[in-house]
């Protein structure tokens, strides 16, 4: 997300979009998060624990949260 946000400045300021460091395609912690998702008849945010990286692509993305799982960093 903060590659996103730092191509998007580039592009307003006129300078060539950089493309992903290898540090922000790391994942921390072995890839397993927790994911944070609304509900979709009630709207009410439910938590999902340590599933892996790859299982986000199962989530609807209207208000999807994932954290890492061991230092709880806001991955999306």
């Amino acid at each position: 997300m903060l590659a996103a946000f730092k191509n998007f400045i580039a592009r307003l300021t006129g300078k060539k979009p950089q493309g992903p460091t290898a540090q922000e395609d790391e994942l921390c912690c072995q890839g397993v998060v927790h994911i944070a998702y609304r509900g979709i008849s009630d709207e009410r945010l439910y938590l999902s624990y340590s599933r892996s990286w790859s299982e986000v692509r199962y989530f609807r993305s209207s208000n999807l949260r994932v954290f890492c799982a061991g230092c709880r960093r806001r991955l999306l």
